[in-house]
């Protein structure tokens, strides 16, 4: 199958584990990688497969309009802030002689259609994940459990996918902010968050590595993501500086730079150096697309001979994100670019969407919106480039100004843009201080999931998955769906044995095999409307109606287990699932009540506790 013009590899191991785990699993999978792994690539195929209510965010309006999402804020509404543990802002309810008498409720508003697309969310993918600080992450799931009434489960009980690589680029915070955060926290990462230490997500790393081709360029590039470069290593990559650096002899290649001021310095001056007119191209922008959401410039100002570089991947395999090239003409609202191979490339203008989820109450299902789009043509000057930009493109060529460097993980992530060691050039020697890892990004990296316990969470998930179509099969009285299913399910895990299939299997074979009764006529009473609701409350809620008196005798509870073995005994979480699943298969209350062996108004009741019946 290709996905956005990428062929995918049916080989790649830990890519189909990680899609198996998504699809047969309800666990939280934190989805990792080195660059150029196909981190973005999983995403566009699982948002073009899975067959769940999902809902796509991301930390920034740019990579929230690259995954097909909402940003974080915009979809949970939640406020630019600091979130602390216990905040006012995230309880439920005020404390007596508190002043402050608001709770979560006032601060965080949800429409009814929002409240319906939470309740109905099965997977969240939080995208771009290592740009997320944990307070966030603890609000989301804040949120989730309360809007969805299950406090006491993680995320309110939603599947949540969370993909980056903490490796790269870590969340920006301001002094102030991150000195409040640490008071709390082990460190600004996700993972410090409370949620992630509580349930220890799945940890699963993409292993092949798409970009670079030459194993020496991988392995050097390994030893700076972990920065364990030797001294004779960090001698040989800085071979790779020129001293007597010179711009102009470089075609086709993109400088990365650790300062945005510089970027624009030497946009500003190529541009104004070439002695050809300057054209302005105007982007169409309809109905709601934020200005920090755009994906280039609003007003594109280009020459010809102008170095530029592709924004969005072709549909035609024309062009890739990242791509750089050279304005040689333009005609017929058409931007002719050459590329390094004296490829000519007729650029047309392309639309991005501004969307957000709805609710489709017809189809019970979530759906995206169009608030709005942009159109232009999908380039943007590019002599420079930062390297907090350049994150997840891919250059054939770059020369790399990153001596400077000053974040964690920001020369790594600069030089593994780049396809292979001999399109690297330094335009100033790299000191082994600039070469940083943060320490709590490899003391979380050694919490990968082991290859043995990710198979048997997919062997798990798959074996539920089939002797759940087994008991639809069952009840559809598809006698051969129950004997493929089974089989299948046998083949991930034998039930048999146990009390859970021995109940199942007595009530489908007494239920199959019972003849039916003959329905006979009767003559149809008509009492008055109000004699007739009085008996309907009777025969459904006889407890709720029945005075404990002596000439009326009240259920005694051994009494009412002698029929129903469950009856007043607390709910497990056990039951409780397998309440949902036999209802999900449509299964009567009646039929429900024989299963699991409690009354018929505690069914009832549950059903409403959970919100599966109104």
């Amino acid at each position: 199958m290709t996905v956005d013009n990428i062929q995918l590899d049916n080989e790649n191991i830990e890519f189909n584990n990680a899609l198996d785990l998504i699809k047969h699993t309800e666990k939280t999978v934190y989805l990792t990688g080195k660059a150029g792994t196909g981190k973005t690539t999983f995403l566009k195929y699982l948002k073009t497969t899975i067959n769940k209510n999902m809902v796509i965010v991301a930390p920034t309006g740019v990579a929230a309009i690259n995954a097909g999402g909402q940003t974080i804020h915009s979809f949970f509404q939640i406020a630019p802030s600091l979130y602390v543990p216990n905040d006012k802002r995230l309880r439920k309810d005020s404390k007596m002689g508190d002043k402050d008498k608001s709770t979560i409720f006032e601060h965080f508003v949800y429409s009814k259609e929002k409240r319906k697309i939470i309740t109905s969310l099965e997977i969240l993918v939080i995208d771009e994940v290592s740009m997320v600080r944990c307070d966030l992450l603890d609000v989301i799931d804040r949120l989730l459990r309360i809007f969805r009434k299950k406090e006491t489960v993680p995320f309110g009980g939603v599947q949540v996918l969370l993909i980056g690589d903490t490796f790269q680029l870590p969340p920006v915070m301001k002094d102030e902010e991150k000195e409040i955060l640490m008071k709390h926290y082990e460190s600004e990462f996700f993972f410090s968050s409370k949620v992630i230490q509580q349930i220890e997500p799945i940890y699963i790393e993409l292993k092949k590595i798409y970009r670079q081709k030459d194993q020496r360029f991988i392995n050097l590039l390994n030893k700076i993501r972990n920065s364990n470069l030797t001294y004779d290593q960090l001698q040989g990559l800085n071979t790779k500086y020129e001293p007597s650096f010179d711009f102009e002899k470089y075609t086709n290649c993109i400088m990365l730079c650790t300062h945005n001021e510089k970027v624009k310095e030497i946009n500003a001056e190529k541009l104004s150096r070439l002695t050809t007119s300057l054209q302005t191209f105007k982007a169409i922008i309809e109905g709601e697309f934020p200005d920090k959401n755009f994906p280039t410039n609003r007003n594109l100002e280009l020459k010809i001979d102008a170095q530029v570089m592709f924004v969005k991947n072709d549909k035609d395999k024309k062009y890739y994100n990242g791509k750089i090239g050279k304005i040689i003409r333009v005609e017929n609202e058409k931007i002719i670019v050459e590329d390094d191979s004296k490829n000519q490339i007729e650029v047309e203008q392309q639309v991005w969407k501004n969307i957000k989820y709805k609710w489709n109450d017809e189809k019970g299902k979530i759906e995206e919106e169009e608030l709005g789009s942009f159109t232009q043509y999908p380039i943007k000057l590019a002599w420079a480039i930062t390297v907090h930009k350049s994150q997840g493109l891919t250059f054939e060529k770059i020369i790399a100004d990153v001596g400077s460097a000053f974040a964690a993980g920001q020369v790594y992530v600069a030089l593994s843009r780049c396809t292979s060691f001999e399109g690297l050039v330094l335009a100033s020697p790299i000191p082994h201080r600039a070469i940083k890892t943060d320490k709590r990004v490899m003391k979380f990296a050694k919490t990968e999931t082991s290859k043995a316990a990710i198979s048997q969470e997919i062997n798990e998930g798959k074996a539920d998955f089939y002797y759940k179509k087994t008991r639809q099969a069952a009840k559809n009285k598809d006698f051969e769906g129950v004997y493929d299913n089974f089989i299948q399910a046998l083949e991930y895990r034998n039930d048999i044995k146990t009390d859970e299939f021995k109940s199942h299997f007595l009530f489908w074979a007494k239920k199959l095999t019972e003849p039916q009764p003959i329905q006979e006529k009767k003559e149809v009473k008509v009492e008055p409307k109000i004699e007739e609701t009085k008996k309907e409350q009777q025969e459904v809620y006889p407890l709720i109606n029945q005075k404990n008196t002596n000439s009326e005798k009240a259920y005694s509870v051994e009494e009412k287990r002698k029929t129903h073995q469950q009856a007043y005994k607390r709910w497990t979480i056990k039951e409780e699932a397998q309440l949902k699943d036999l209802f999900h298969l449509g299964h009567t209350v009646q039929e429900i009540t024989k299963i699991m062996g409690r009354d018929k108004n505690a069914i009832i009741s549950r059903l409403h506790k959970i919100e599966l019946k109104k």
